[in-house]
């Protein structure tokens, strides 16, 4: 056993020891792993064995009948943020945006300058009198196209100013103490001014590859602090982009899914795609099996798999998706997703709802489907007393893998009086 491990074993126990004798095991494996990439599964089992033997008890916790909330932190270990400084300068960020190796998107985030360009022109003046700007975080698991976590609006503006679009750089406002320069571009400025820029040093934190998902996702989650925080659907959008993203944009886009939501879903921060998205992992994903109360990483996981599909697969999903969005709309009309009460009073598009009849419709045939249709007044009544039902209606309001699969069943055995 080497030494480093002896050690790290001494720290364990005696930390439990302080701790009634026990110790979480992700604890234990984020001692064991820190700076030590070269321990194994066998050294592992090894070191717990012998923890074991010191009468220290350790919980490996069990996330049954958690809200996901709860059981997120849990799975996170610290010894896998793998996250790195870089010694840069501007001239380098200026050289990776005229070369497209930093992901500015559109899709990244909707809204793409949310700084005035008066307020951009000062950032670049800060640089020309040396006052230093806060750190950007990266996603670097693509060395050749960074994505950036946080400095979206600063990068913006250094594309206008310092890269320009087709080499076309926005001319200063607003300056506040180098006014001589308001109008002037930074191809006007003097040397000095322009040296300086590109010679500011940059404090750069790069997120490297490795870093499992669930990690990096949460990175972006506590570290973007931007003019407008990130919504959780808008970082899956920036980090999973691909086939499943764009398939995702065009089915959030189509008239099948406007007509069935009412366009009650506001597109402005993604969150008619987070619906789509939440479609795909409940239709291709086994959830019984993978959804285990924290919906982010159902969904990453959800991404990462569709995103390997060919355009046959993908062809399947948007016809299947479309075809359920125009049963639901045919079926239930404006009360498509939403609950509603004895007076047939509608309230908001219901993502548990949505991801119940994604579910329930996919598993029927185009005959068991047309056949709710042609009673689907009935239908429509006999789901609102299902809604008045206390445990269906306690099953709809919680994110935990015990009330997801019991609402899901409770519709499916519903759905099965109607196409019998």
């Amino acid at each position: 056993m080497r030494e480093s491990q002896r050690e790290k074993i001494d720290e364990i126990v005696k930390f439990a020891k302080k701790n009634e004798d026990t110790i979480g095991y992700k604890t234990v494996v984020d001692i064991l792993k820190n700076k030590e990439d070269s321990v194994t599964e066998t050294d592992m089992l090894g070191t717990i064995e012998e923890i074991l033997q010191y009468g220290i008890l350790i919980n490996y916790g069990d996330d049954e009948g958690y809200p996901a909330e709860e059981i997120g932190p849990d799975t996170f270990i610290p010894a896998d943020v793998n996250i790195s400084q870089k010694p840069i300068n501007v001239y380098n960020l200026m050289e990776r945006l005229e070369n497209d190796e930093i992901n500015l998107s559109p899709d990244f985030q909707r809204n793409g300058n949310l700084w005035s360009l008066e307020k951009q022109s000062q950032l670049i003046e800060s640089l020309m009198l040396k006052i230093p700007i806060p750190a950007f975080y990266f996603n670097a698991a693509d060395d050749d196209r960074w994505v950036v976590i946080d400095g979206r609006q600063r990068l913006t503006a250094f594309q206008n100013f310092l890269v320009g679009e087709g080499g076309e750089k926005k001319a200063f406002e607003g300056l506040q103490y180098l006014r001589d320069f308001n109008g002037f571009t930074f191809d006007d400025l003097p040397r000095q001014y322009a040296r300086r820029i590109k010679e500011t040093p940059i404090i750069a934190f790069t997120v490297e590859k490795g870093t499992p998902d669930a990690v990096v996702f949460n990175i972006f989650q506590r570290i973007n602090t931007g003019g407008v925080i990130l919504t959780d659907q808008e970082i899956r959008q920036a980090l999973y982009q691909g086939a499943a993203t764009e398939l995702i944009q065009r089915l959030a886009e189509s008239e099948e899914f406007l007509e069935a939501t009412q366009r009650a879903i506001s597109p402005a921060r993604m969150a008619d795609r987070e619906y789509v998205t939440r479609f795909l992992a409940f239709t291709e994903l086994d959830y019984k099996k993978y959804y285990k109360g924290n919906i982010d990483n159902f969904l990453i996981k959800a991404l990462r798999q569709v995103n390997n599909y060919d355009k046959d697969q993908i062809a399947r999903l948007e016809k299947k998706f479309k075809n359920i969005m125009g049963f639901c709309s045919a079926i239930f009309g404006k009360y498509a997703f939403r609950k509603y009460n004895t007076n047939w009073r509608r309230g908001p598009v219901n993502k548990a709802i949505f991801e119940i009849w994604a579910v329930c419709f996919s598993e029927l045939t185009e005959d068991e489907l047309q056949q709710i249709v042609k009673r689907k007044d009935e239908f429509l009544t006999a789901f609102g007393k299902l809604l008045q039902d206390s445990e269906f209606n306690t099953a709809l309001k919680a994110g935990d893998q015990y009330s997801t699969v019991r609402r899901i069943d409770m519709a499916r055995n519903f759905v099965r009086e109607f196409t019998c």
